[in-house]
């Protein structure tokens, strides 16, 4: 026991190093793959870098002192399977038939290790199953491997660092540290309803990380300015083994005013030269997917970029020359210098202990402004910026600004359209676009095939959802689509060609597509209920009003009823059933309910169904989304702030279409 406690106490001791060294990696992968660092995420990460520590440590310590050992009983593999079994029936004195002697089966020394390899992976296993998703058949895998590893580090001699295998390579080691994976993937099971869905800790990151946090910020600057550094460092010792130094001062001037001006060159470098070279870009903001921009999210000017740096390094570097220049007066000489410095020199400690204040006011401002930003999640602004009139966005975030100021009515995307088809591009196949477009991000969601409700329309918004029925299908996801009618007797196209082609083409390939026509409230309950993603093809841009008709109402209501209630029989009271059926969820509230952590993925085809697109009433009822993929461009409805609470996170599909030159031209010919 206390040599397992040695090696926990071992790896305490070393983890402050390693995250130390991982972190800003870390940190970096993180701003570059989801956008943001939410702490549940960060906490788990760091202790399965903590728990993989450890657990190595369990294998290989202690070390012998010597690489040359020789330990006689790790010289042979022990390929016997079961083995301890057999050691343990040959050596234990314990009875079944008497329960007096059972306490000594803890502390039998076969008995009691095995236990703790199995308990070795367990926690790879939980891990494998909640923060990695993995399915039970990839765990079983993974862990196999994790623990081959760790036999073969004992056969190997630590991979060669020691001429002899120093611990027992045992096949039932092999088997009892694969069974303590499966063992913690079963025990996460029940934990999976009470913890918080990773899915949504990511869509949540994802969404943060379209704005430029305070801290992203500061670690793209920190990163320039030590590459300016290490730049400017590396031209002054070149220049010293060259001689330089030697030649500056023989011509009278100082080193050390010459390596200033490598410095300021380098800053200028990085700061200026570069990002204006790069679109408004430095290495730093490269590296985590910033951008300067102006406040617009259109391209910066490269004297914009000067001035914000320059202005940010006038702004830092002012208080501070002035604080020496006050510390340097001389008191006994203020009659011999100017009235200002001798007002200065008098007041020496009174100044100093101003500008501590100011500099100490400024801080607290700085920190209040980063925390509202991330509370509030708005722009970080600095003065610099206002100043300079740009602003620094992620990637995401400038795209997503120029996509929102780039609106369309109702009336000129159907128009879009119009041009579109005549340019060659039939509506089937933009159908077909935007259907794998929404089949893509539920994919995401749910990345391994589970069950998806499709509500489908009697309109085009419907024939979308066919393809995205098809598209999932064809992945390996059961899926249940909703429709009012058959396929064939639907009228608006190409929906209903491509709802024919799609069902068609189901039944010869046999994809596990199921079709339920205007089903009635219990069987599409249960629909509903046992989906891991809701997709919501109802009714498109075309629909305002302030009442939906049936039998979509009822549809959109059990959906919403779903979200916000969980399934049935899981404690919803009548009571409760009966306002949400109401609607008076949706009357005079800021915010709708909170999101039931069983809640199936709710996406949105071009607008959330009950949504009007072109002012952003929404009707009752209205279909309640974690994320509305819109196609083409955002409509006016999806940019009013109230109805973010149904849109959710708004995702564009341009559907590979060049959007702004087919508006451009639409305009050119309205105007001629």
């Amino acid at each position: 026991m206390s040599g397992y406690a040695s090696n926990i106490v071992t790896g305490l001791l070393l983890f402050p190093l390693i995250a130390a060294v991982i972190t800003l990696p870390y940190m970096v992968y993180q701003y570059r793959k989801v956008g943001s660092i939410p702490w549940l995420r960060t906490l788990i990460v760091y202790s399965f870098v903590f728990y993989m520590l450890v657990a190595y440590f369990m294998v290989i310590l202690p070390l012998p002192e010597d690489r040359t050992a020789v330990v006689p009983y790790a010289a042979h593999p022990q390929l016997v399977p079961f083995n301890f079994v057999k050691l343990f029936l040959g050596n234990t004195t314990a009875s079944l038939g008497n329960p007096s002697t059972w306490p000594g089966l803890v502390r039998d020394p076969n008995v009691y290790e095995a236990l703790f390899n199995v308990l070795l992976l367990v926690p790879l296993g939980m891990y494998l199953r909640y923060y990695f998703r993995r399915t039970w058949w990839q765990t079983l895998i993974i862990g196999f491997c994790v623990t081959l590893f760790f036999e073969t580090s004992q056969l190997t001699g630590l991979w060669g660092v020691y001429e002899h295998p120093y611990r027992l390579f045992d096949v039932d080691d092999l088997m009892l540290n694969t069974l303590g994976a499966m063992v913690g993937f079963w025990m996460m099971g029940p934990a999976l309803r009470v913890l918080p869905d990773m899915r949504l800790v990511n869509e949540e990151a994802r969404e943060d990380g379209v704005r430029a946090s305070a801290t992203r910020r500061g670690l793209s600057f920190f990163i320039d300015l030590a590459a300016a550094q290490i730049a400017a460092g590396v031209v002054v010792d070149v220049a010293e083994a060259l001689g330089a130094q030697a030649a500056v001062e023989s011509a009278g001037a100082g080193w050390g005013l010459a390596v200033q001006a490598v410095e300021f060159a380098a800053l200028a470098v990085f700061f200026a030269v570069i990002p204006a070279l790069s679109h408004g870009r430095t290495l730093g903001q490269r590296l985590l997917k910033l951008r300067i921009v102006r406040p617009d999210a259109s391209p910066a000017r490269w004297y914009q970029i000067a001035a914000r740096y320059g202005l940010l390094f006038l702004l830092a570097w002012a208080p501070f020359a002035l604080l020496l220049g006050v510390v340097d007066l001389d008191p006994s000489q203020a009659g011999e210098t100017n009235a200002l410095a001798a007002i200065a020199a008098q007041h020496q400690a009174g100044i100093i202990w101003a500008w501590l204040a100011f500099m100490a006011t400024w801080a607290v401002t700085l920190v209040v402004r980063g925390v509202r930003s991330a509370v509030k999640k708005k722009p970080f602004v600095m003065l610099n910026g206002l100043m300079s009139n740009t602003r620094v966005m992620t990637e995401a975030g400038a795209r997503l600004v120029r996509e929102r100021r780039a609106v369309l009515d109702v009336a000129e995307v159907a128009a879009l359209e119009r041009r579109i088809a005549e340019d060659g591009t039939p509506l089937a196949e933009l159908m077909e676009r935007a259907g794998g477009a929404v089949a893509d991000e539920v994919r995401a969601w749910v990345p391994d095939p589970a069950p998806v409700v499709v509500l489908a329309g009697s309109g085009n918004n419907g024939g979308d959802g066919w393809v995205v029925a098809r598209k999932l299908a064809e992945a390996g996801y059961p899926v249940t689509l909703v429709a009012p009618d058959l396929a064939e007797r639907l009228h608006a196209e190409p929906a209903r060609s491509t709802a024919m082609e799609a069902f068609s083409d189901a039944s010869v390939r046999n994809l596990p597509l199921s079709v339920l026509i205007a089903p009635d409230a219990d069987v599409l309950a249960d629909a509903v209920d046992k989906a891991e993603a809701v997709v919501d093809a109802l009714l498109g841009t075309g629909f305002s009003g302030d009442e939906v008709r049936e039998p979509y109402a009822s549809w959109i209501r059990a959906a919403n009823r779903r979200r916000f209630e969980g399934a049935r029989g899981k404690g919803r009271g009548r009571h409760r059933k009966r306002t949400h059926e109401r609607g008076e969820h949706e009357r005079g509230r800021r915010a709708l309910p909170p999101k039931v952590k069983s809640a199936p993925f709710a996406v949105s085809v071009d607008v959330p169904s009950g949504l009007a697109a072109q002012d952003g009433v929404a009707a009752r009822p209205t279909f309640a989304a974690d994320m509305t993929v819109t196609m083409l461009a955002f409509k006016p409805g999806l940019t009013v702030p109230a109805a973010a609470r149904w849109t959710g996170a708004v995702k564009l599909a341009k559907l590979g279409v060049d959007v702004p030159a087919l508006r451009g031209e639409l305009h050119e010919g309205e105007a001629s």
